[in-house]
């Protein structure tokens, strides 16, 4: 009994400091709505007109879990522990860089604040759609996909094209007609609008709600920093998302319909930007007056690929893609062992958070990873400049072990 009673005590005395500086989160054992409901619209237009004063917030997984760490549901800052003085003229709300590679988010701001993505939504598009349609596959494109408001790839009402040049007119001019026409050849508009939602959530993207397949705002179209750079890695794995995003040139054929009509070239939007940076990979922009400038891109730096996501950008003083820029280099200069902020959810993570709902609670293997990321909120074990967890632990097991031998004396005594 003596042992017993000091051994709690002294485990109390060590770990107290620790677990008053580190707050934690209690699991959640319940089902929680993903994505979460987004705000009414305010009035009577098809979207919102001007950016929505106060985004939401979302950053919770079907288990109520946070999604990436605890610390990426702040709405403000998140960076690592000693960090350098972030770049000059950042005009991003919401914004992460992340090392694709690792899956480790290394900065953001509010990393889970759901705002609308303009065209960058675009990339979802492409990722849900790709392993529908065949790029040598030939489509008819209707009238009304060709007369989509915004942003045209120049496509005719009854032309004839390949999947290929459609996709192309997709990410090079980020064409509505395109993701319109993608959408039809898959199914439909709201068969695709679907397939969107459900590859979001398979991806562990549940801060994003699609209702457009091209980008064009709605109410409640909406997604975070967070989830679009879930979408640019997987965007990364499909190597004909990176042949389509990167080519430098296009052409649509012409078209006899209505007629004639001649080829129309087609010039990448983000060619500066593609062959002024070193080591660039690929890259989306988008804007609508809700949205305003949106941005999502990936560099190549020392072996490792890095992405950012802009949300509710401008573009100035610094153009988005010189912004994205910055970003990247001052995360390529963090000192070696710095630790993350958060992490991008693997497809493991994302299943298992499924099954654990399903179940009605957390399995092993969730709370070890749970644990682990906890570690990484805290700044890797140490409790915010306290004395790191692993020693901690080791204090603990010599004073429980001195503690017991202390108390088998006394019994001998007795």
């Amino acid at each position: 009994m003596v042992s017993g009673a000091l051994a709690a005590v002294v485990l109390c005395a060590v770990l107290a400091p620790g677990a008053a500086a580190t707050p934690t989160l209690a699991p959640s054992t319940s089902a929680h709505s993903v994505p979460p409901a987004a705000p009414q619209p305010t009035d009577s237009g098809n979207s919102p007109a001007v950016p929505d004063p106060h985004p939401p917030r979302g950053g919770r997984g079907p288990d109520g879990e946070p999604v990436g760490g605890a610390r990426l549901l702040s709405r403000n800052l998140v960076l690592p522990e000693g960090a350098p003085a972030l770049p000059a003229d950042l005009t991003a709300q919401a914004w992460v860089v992340v090392d694709l590679d690792q899956g480790d988010i290394l900065a953001a701001r509010d990393p889970h604040g759901r705002y609308q993505p303009a065209s960058i939504q675009k990339v979802l598009t492409a990722v849900a759609l790709l392993p529908q349609l065949p790029g040598q596959r030939k489509i008819t494109v209707s009238r009304q996909a060709a007369s989509t408001e915004g942003s045209h790839a120049g496509l005719v009402g009854g032309g004839r094209y390949t999947i290929d040049q459609v996709f192309e007119g997709l990410l090079l001019v980020s064409g509505n007609d395109s993701a319109e026409a993608l959408a039809e050849a898959a199914g439909g508009r709201a068969k695709t609008v679907t397939l969107m939602n459900r590859t979001a959530l398979r991806l562990g993207a549940y801060d994003t709600y699609v209702q457009t397949p091209s980008g064009l705002d709605g109410w409640q179209q909406l997604t975070s920093a967070y989830d679009m750079a879930l979408f640019l890695r997987a965007a990364l794995g499909e190597a004909r998302f990176v042949r389509y995003d990167t080519v430098s040139h296009a052409r649509l054929p012409a078209q006899k319909v209505g007629g004639g009509f001649g080829p129309v070239n087609l010039d990448n939007q983000n060619q500066q930007f593609l062959t002024t940076v070193k080591g660039a990979l690929v890259a989306k922009t988008g804007f609508t007056d809700a949205a305003q400038h949106t941005f999502v891109g990936a560099i190549n730096r020392g072996g490792h690929r890095y992405g950012v996501v802009l949300l509710r950008a401008q573009r100035f003083p610094d153009d988005q893609w010189v912004q994205a820029t910055k970003l990247v280099d001052w995360a390529r200069a963090l000192p070696a062992g710095t630790k993350p902020v958060g992490r991008l959810a693997s497809p493991a993570d994302t299943a298992q958070a499924r099954a654990d709902t399903a179940a009605g609670g957390p399995s092993a293997a969730t709370s070890s990873r749970r644990a682990a990321a906890a570690g990484v909120a805290s700044g890797g074990g140490a409790a915010d400049g306290g004395t790191p967890l692993v020693v901690q632990l080791l204090v603990v097991l010599a004073l429980v072990g001195g503690a017991v031998a202390f108390g088998w004396r006394l019994v001998r005594r007795r």
